[in-house]
């Protein structure tokens, strides 16, 4: 039987929000009080001098590995690996500037090991970034025949003028949808189970996460003050829009286009946990005052991705609401960790 949640399909995004809560309060100290505040907690801000600071963040593409594997195609998973490392950074208002990525596996295949870099390479180039180093481990005991592990860990440079925290936000301020790529690199434990190896979709499940460093350092750079907040819609779905600031209610109005195969995952379990799942065609939630959404909206246009005004923020109760939905329905979810 095919599972009809994410904590079914054996991912609990729930108690892994309980065990991050744990994991800060354990390790508070009274150095963190030097860390800046930052949009979501995408990325950890540890300030040099002055106004300089740079952010960290690490990031992996979980069970999208097992397709890449069963496909026999390792070319562009480390693009998928960059692109949920650097999306992250760019949440926090943050130039991406290295990377390095840690790769264990059972035993080293020397062609397996090279397309696995030369797409963590490609990611870097398009990211502007430069793979400054890494770990390869050979765990034999640890991982079967084939099998391996990712992860990535990123560093960006961030000036507190250009630092992207959430807090002004305010009622008014406008959601702008830009589109993914497809499914990019969440939600793999539950498609596994509702898309089978002879599907249509199941190829497509390895389209690369779109990486969208250019036209957001565009923004950053050229117009400063046009962004207010970005949210990377990864775990969690689409609750990663009221992470840049949970006091603030999200209100859906608008879609961009859905992928066909999430359109397809959609039949089998319910649409609430479509969206608390997966992006549903949005990768990245720009928010802006009403005064540059053109302009907004011109810069990823401008870089081939779909772009839309999508919503707004309301003085409601803090959620996020979802309308305009095919059938008529609306969504509420809670806000994430609360």
């Amino acid at each position: 039987m095919d599972p009809k949640t994410y904590a079914e399909a054996g991912v609990d995004i729930g108690k892994a929000d309980a065990f991050v809560a744990r994991l800060k309060l354990a390790s508070r100290r009274e150095g963190h009080r030097r860390l800046w505040p930052a949009c979501g907690g995408y990325a950890a801000i540890y300030p040099v001098h002055g106004d300089l600071g740079i952010a960290l963040t690490t990031d992996g593409v979980g069970t999208k590995l097992l397709v890449a594997i069963e496909e026999g195609k390792l070319q562009t998973i480390g693009i998928d690996l960059v692109a949920m490392c650097v999306n992250d950074l760019l949440c926090v208002g943050a130039t991406p500037a290295a990377f390095l990525d840690y790769y264990a596996t059972g035993k080293l295949d020397e062609k397996a090991s090279d397309n696995l870099i030369s797409g963590i390479i490609a990611g870097c180039d398009q990211a502007g970034m430069l793979l400054v180093g890494g770990e390869t481990a050979e765990l034999p005991d640890l991982y079967q025949h084939g099998h391996f592990d990712l992860a990535g860990f990123a560093m960006g440079t961030v000036s507190r003028p250009s630092l992207l925290s959430g807090e002004n936000l305010k009622p008014g301020d406008k959601l702008i949808g830009i589109s993914s790529s497809g499914i990019h690199s969440n939600g793999f434990s539950l498609a596994r189970k509702l898309i089978a190896v002879d599907s249509p979709f199941w190829k497509a499940l390895l389209i690369p996460t779109a990486i969208y460093a250019t036209p957001v350092m565009v923004l950053l750079n050229e117009y400063p003050g046009s962004l207010k907040a970005l949210a990377h819609i990864t775990g969690g779905g689409w609750t990663n829009i009221m992470r840049p600031n949970k006091n603030l209610a999200y209100v859906i109005e608008d879609h961009l286009a859905v992928p066909e195969l999430m359109k397809f995952m959609a039949d089998k379990i319910s649409l609430e946990e479509m969206y608390k799942t997966f992006n549903m065609g949005m990768g990245l939630c720009a928010m802006a005052a009403e005064e540059h959404v053109d302009r907004v909206i011109a810069a990823f246009k401008a870089n081939k991705f779909e772009a839309k005004v999508i919503g707004e923020i309301s003085n409601k109760k803090p959620s996020l609401t979802i309308r305009g939905l095919e059938n008529g329905k609306e969504i509420k979810l809670p806000v994430p960790g609360k």
